[in-house]
């Protein structure tokens, strides 16, 4: 019976110190980096303008729909270094979570998916093990037209390879994006 009741006491001791301890930030959680719920794609026209187009959805994923989606309108026949940049908007305050997924890089990449414009796209930086990430690329235009980009940031922990698709993992971000190339 004494054994009863100190096994019980051992146990009803190690849950209270299990829910009194502290969690520790790992970069590499899956889970650790704050809601996107707003995104910046910074066109810079090699020899010309920089522009920028936002995305926003306050209250994230469900609930009311995006309260902007900027076309994204470029030239045609011209080259683009894009830069994505991620923020997290709660209670007011912007905050760049951009450097939080990046070192999270293993686990993570963009995916420019264009449908009906004529775009080639580059991703051109890389995680430490050599594999795209997408907040830097290149595109090149061609011809002018109308269409859409499928931008996607996916989820790939002890996923991701060199040459993924973007089905592989589980997506963080998936918008459809107006594109016009004039």
């Amino acid at each position: 019976m004494k054994q009863i009741k100190l096994g019980a006491i051992c146990a009803a001791f190690m849950i209270l110190m299990g829910s009194c301890s502290k969690n520790v930030s790992n970069p590499n959680d899956e889970n650790e980096h704050e809601a996107i719920n707003k995104i910046e794609l910074v066109f810079a026209e090699t020899g010309g303008a920089t522009t920028s187009f936002i995305m926003e959805d306050p209250d994230g994923d469900g609930g009311n729909p995006p309260s902007r989606i900027d076309t994204i309108k470029i030239n045609n026949n011209k080259q683009y270094n894009v830069t994505v940049k991620i923020y997290n908007i709660a209670n007011g305050v912007v905050k760049d979570v951009s450097a939080t997924v990046l070192m999270q890089a293993t686990s993570h990449e963009f995916y420019f998916i264009p449908s009906g414009v004529s775009v080639t796209i580059q991703k051109t930086d890389k995680d430490k093990n050599g594999y795209p990430i997408g907040f830097l690329s290149t595109w090149q235009t061609s011809s002018a037209g109308n269409g859409s980009l499928l931008f996607k940031l996916m989820h790939k922990t002890a996923l991701k390879g060199p040459n993924d698709g973007p089905n592989v993992g589980h997506s963080d971000i998936q918008l459809n994006l107006p594109i016009i190339i004039k």
